[in-house]
């Protein structure tokens, strides 16, 4: 089967959102798709391999563009029962979904919310041992998302994992099939399906790396149409 051109559109998180209900539910949204669909576990399972290779403690580790700390929130509660120390700084451009992201925030200490842009990072080079980053390469073009990366590369000091979706037609259809009969508010309706066809295919993704200038990188995927791009420790 072909796979659909990609589009060129905005969703409703790349925008100012008047009502916040819609935005927090839309990033309730995320997150059930994120602990649903594998988010979630895919970064888990390269934590867990990745951190018994970094000798020293606490882990210093950076999420780019958070929106709802969802990734950060089950990194904290996984490195608890692991008995892990680690301390976690997420960065998103949007104040005001900072503004929701902290809701309930006040039982991880070991989070910290900072507003930034992706495309240029506010810290000094190998800042964190570990970066990473979900959902938000499809938001930006192939030029934009080579810059994202080389900024995570520059600021990750031994690892970085980067995913996103995969465009085809069979997860566009499953996006559109989860956000209507599943998803909660108009939002994630429009979101969801349009967030698929902006998304990038494997080849892409490596010609993306490739722009940036990566070397070392490795290309996983992953079940339920995700893609991580991961430089482990000891890569270039």
């Amino acid at each position: 089967m072909l796979t659909p051109r990609r589009l060129e559109a905005r969703e409703f998180l790349d925008t100012p959102v008047q009502d916040s209900q819609e935005l927090w539910q839309l990033l309730l949204e995320i997150r059930r798709a994120n602990s649903r669909y594998g988010g979630v576990r895919l970064v888990l399972h390269h934590l867990a391999e990745f951190i018994p290779r970094i000798p020293h403690r606490p882990i210093t580790l950076l999420d780019v563009a958070t929106a709802g700390a969802d990734i950060p929130r089950a990194v904290a509660e996984w490195a608890r029962r692991e008995d892990l120390e680690i301390r976690i700084t997420a960065i998103d451009l949007s104040g005001e979904i900072l503004a929701l992201a902290r809701i309930g925030l006040a039982s991880y200490p070991e989070i910290t919310l900072v507003r930034a842009d992706a495309l240029r990072l506010p810290f000094a080079d190998r800042s964190f041992d570990i970066v990473i980053n979900g959902l938000t390469l499809h938001h930006f073009t192939l030029v934009d998302g080579a810059l994202v990366l080389r900024e995570i590369a520059r600021v990750a000091r031994e690892a970085f994992v980067v995913n996103d979706l995969v465009r085809s037609w069979a997860a566009y259809a499953g996006a559109w099939l989860d956000a209507h009969m599943l998803g909660r508010g108009r939002l994630v309706r429009h979101d969801a399906p349009i967030s698929v066809l902006r998304s990038f295919t494997i080849s892409e993704l490596r010609q993306m790396a490739a722009l940036a200038g990566l070397n070392g990188i490795e290309v996983h995927r992953h079940p339920v149409f995700r893609a991580a791009l991961v430089r482990p420790p000891g890569g270039a």
